[in-house]
């Protein structure tokens, strides 16, 4: 390594006594580097959970590499992000769900601001309020801080 390597930084070892495979950074310390294995020998994404630390004397035996995420077919790509937000929906609905009545709540906070103007005689001011105070309460419940 010629320069000094930076957190998502990636290498492969030339020399080095470990695993063939493609490595990212994940943290650095004077004594060294602590790398995550994220691709086998051929450069194709793995999931490997492998982590090692390498000490600085070690750092000559690994040279830089491509990240091996920019190798991922467009469809790929877009299965894999639909994925995401089909996981990330599912959890928000279930964290929502652990707390009916604060859910509830802020439900209904949203829903009288988006439908209060006329039922409820409110302000386009307390109206907007309602929504956004609403919204983030819905927000901030279903992302677990509370």
């Amino acid at each position: 390594m010629a320069d000094t390597p930076a957190v998502y930084d990636h290498y492969r070892p030339s020399g080095a006594d470990y695993p063939d495979g493609v490595y990212r950074v994940v943290g650095t310390d004077d004594d060294g580097v602590t790398l995550l294995r994220v691709a086998d020998a051929g450069g194709r994404r793995r999931h490997t959970g492998e982590v090692v630390t390498v000490p600085t004397a070690d750092l000559s035996g690994f040279e830089a590499t491509e990240n091996p995420d920019g190798n991922r077919s467009p469809t790929t790509v877009v299965r894999s992000s639909l994925d995401g937000l089909y996981w990330s929906t599912r959890a928000f609905v279930q964290t929502l769900a652990e707390r009916p009545l604060l859910s509830t709540a802020a439900l209904a906070l949203l829903l009288a601001g988006e439908f209060g103007r006329g039922a409820l005689s409110l302000s386009g001011l307390q109206a907007g309020a309602l929504i956004v105070v609403g919204g983030l309460a819905l927000v901030y419940i279903g992302s677990g801080r509370l």
